[in-house]
């Protein structure tokens, strides 16, 4: 049974909370996976009627897959409000595309929130498969898995070669795209994002801010991400990709070594941390940036063992419960449960950007006694 939005928010997706290999660095991986019905308009070119044609075709069968029977949540576009999309784009659910769509656009989750189903995006069905471990491999085998089961049924639309169509011809293939979401401020203090973006074009693969909106170094988030794959090319791009990305989390650990214990730096990495630990300490209100820039950096004291969690905490759960708050403390999901009067997870409210709220959250830590000498 498909369960109200406002359920659907008190869980976070599981791969944002639960990173995998090398999971300081990359906090998690996603595959994009676009099929179009043969026999329809693409859906930027049809109608309302033409739309809800491919949604009832589409839908009955996305229910029914394994996995879905219980659906996490199921709405037609016009269902939602503006606030409402904002906070599906907010957590990676949906497109931008896709929250601009109305008569016979669909979104359907599943029950554990790591699939996202979008009927008439910019294609008839996109998928969104969420991974906490850069295991695109696995990720690829479940998007075809879904694929295949949902073609017993359906026709897909493929060229002569076997190419699925899309509704961009350079983009005919596999329909299949590859992300990765990584954290690496120590490359971002070093000045060298771009470097790391250039040498990354040169390799066929690009370079993203997660939060294109707040800046390109918005909590030190990026994403790195593969052009449309071919599709014989699907098993060589996923390996070359887990392969890149671990080679970027070796070159933010060496970094991050450098800032912590060169001289010539006096120490930049831990002064970083125990600025951003103040600012959370003592600022009474802050922006969105400046927020989840201080929690990026709270997260990697954590990680590099300037900050130690409290007693009753893990370190695995308190970084969870830190980026958790990336998604707690978005604007939009502030702006939702403002709107509802609801309180979600750990009591974040609408005041979260208070003294008061974050001294109760996040800041139930002790810096370390090295750090305390450094700011003291």
């Amino acid at each position: 049974m498909a369960k109200s939005f406002s359920s659907l928010l008190r869980k976070l997706p599981p791969w944002f909370v639960n990173p995998g290999e090398a999971g300081d660095v990359i906090i998690g991986s996603m595959a994009r996976v676009v099929r179009n019905l043969e026999g329809h308009r693409f859906p930027g070119w049809s109608t309302d009627e033409g739309r809800q044609a491919v949604a009832n075709l589409l839908l009955p069968l996305i229910k029914q897959l394994p996995g879905n029977k219980t659906t996490a949540y199921c709405a037609e576009m016009t269902q939602l409000n503006y606030t409402q999309r904002r906070v599906l784009l907010e957590r990676k659910l949906i497109s931008q595309c896709m929250a601009a769509r109305q008569n016979g656009c669909h979104i359907v989750l599943n029950g554990k929130q790591d699939i996202s189903f979008m009927i008439n995006e910019e294609e008839h069905l996109v998928m969104h498969l969420f991974s906490a471990k850069n295991d695109y491999a696995a990720l690829m085998k479940k998007a075809v898995d879904i694929s295949t089961q949902l073609e017993k049924e359906l026709t897909f639309a493929k060229a002569a070669n076997g190419d699925y169509l899309t509704s961009l011809p350079s983009e005919t293939g596999s329909g299949i795209q590859l992300y990765t979401v990584m954290q690496l401020p120590a490359l971002a203090a070093a000045d060298m994002i771009q470097q790391i973006k250039r040498g990354l074009e040169k390799l066929m693969l690009h370079l993203a801010p997660l939060y294109s909106n707040m800046g390109d170094d918005a909590a030190n988030l990026f994403v790195v991400y593969t052009p449309p794959i071919l599709k014989e090319g699907e098993d060589d791009m996923a390996n070359h990709l887990r392969d890149i990305t671990l080679t970027i989390a070796e070159r933010e650990h060496e970094v991050r070594n450098r800032l912590t214990h060169s001289n010539a730096t006096t120490m930049l990495l831990p002064d970083m941390v125990a600025r951003a630990y103040g600012l959370l300490k003592y600022a009474y209100r802050l922006e969105y940036g400046e927020f989840i820039n201080a929690l990026g950096m709270i997260r990697l004291g954590v990680i590099c063992g300037f900050i130690i969690p409290p007693e009753d905490k893990n370190e695995e759960d308190y970084l969870g419960d830190v980026a958790g708050y990336y998604l707690h403390g978005a604007p939009y999901h502030m702006e939702y449960h403002a709107q509802k009067n609801t309180v979600i997870p750990q009591e974040v409210e609408r005041t979260l950007h208070s003294r008061e709220i974050i001294r109760d959250t996040i800041l139930s830590i002790e810096l370390m006694r090295e750090l305390l000498q450094i700011t003291e």
